[in-house]
Formats: structure tokens, C-alpha cells, sequence
């Protein structure tokens, strides 16, 4: 196995917050040229349904990245020897990326930098998230006028 030290792990960090942003970054875009597509499209009694299946894609879509995103730190966790089992190593990265952090399942100590760094890169990209929601919600007028 393997030990990381700090300028390693540091390495490791920038690397894989580095790919999950410009995944995230791709599947924002993705979203948007959506969303204006779907937007254009659809009036009057129409328009409530299109707003609520907009969000549910919108919502869905967003998961899905956030998943590759968890499954991208859990594969840096299990091909570095940190977890024997792939879902101890996908658990524990997604516990760390919601910032949920049960604590029952942690790092080696000598690896214990990558547990900040992917709580931090969720942290950031879940907010990057929230705010292209709050945004679509904006745009859709949602309780309001068009």
C-alpha cells in the first residue's frame, strides 16, 4: 500500500477537485442549453407541468454528476489501497462530499488530507448547484408573472 505524503496528497487534491469541477462545469452547461431550449417552448396551461418536469431534469441531472463526482474521489480512495471494498470506498466519498461525515468509516491517517479536500470540493460544487437551480427557478418566474 502505498502512503501518501502531504505534497502528494496535495497533488492528488488539485487533480481530482481539478476534474470533478470541470465535470460539474460540463454537465452546468449541458443543463443550460437545455434549459433555454426548454424554456422557448412552452405557454400558458402548458407551462406549469413544463416548469415542474424542467426542475425534476434539472434536479436529476445534477445528481447524476455529483454521483460520478463521488464516484471519481471513492476510485482515488480504492485504487490508492485506502479501502478494500468498492462501496466501503464510494460510502465513504459520498459521506465526505455532502459534508455528511458519519465518521463509522475514515482514512488511514496517513491519508487523512483527501478527506478535507473532497468535503471542501462537494461543499463548493453542491452550492454551484444550488445556485444554477436558484437561477432556473428565477428564469421560470415561478409564482409569478412572465
Amino acid at each position: 500500500m502505498e502512503t501518501g505524503g502531504f505534497v502528494h496528497q496535495l497533488l492528488i487534491n488539485s487533480l481530482v477537485i481539478s476534474l470533478t469541477t470541470f465535470i460539474h462545469g460540463v454537465f452546468v452547461a449541458a443543463a443550460a442549453v437545455a434549459f433555454r431550449a426548454a424554456k422557448s417552448r412552452a405557454q400558458g396551461a402548458v407551462r406549469f407541468l413544463r416548469d415542474a418536469a424542467v426542475l425534476v431534469v434539472l434536479v436529476l441531472w445534477l445528481m447524476f454528476a455529483h454521483t460520478l463526482e463521488i464516484g471519481l474521489w471513492a476510485w482515488v480512495f480504492f485504487q490508492h489501497g485506502m479501502f478494500t471494498q468498492w462501496e466501503t470506498a464510494f460510502y465513504f466519498a459520498g459521506a465526505t462530499f455532502t459534508t455528511l461525515g458519519f465518521g463509522d468509516v475514515l482514512l488511514p491517517n496517513d491519508w487523512r488530507l483527501l478527506s478535507g479536500a473532497a468535503a471542501s470540493n462537494g461543499l463548493l460544487l453542491f452550492g454551484l448547484s444550488a445556485a444554477f437551480l436558484f437561477d432556473v427557478v428565477r428564469q421560470l418566474h415561478l409564482g409569478g408573472k412572465t
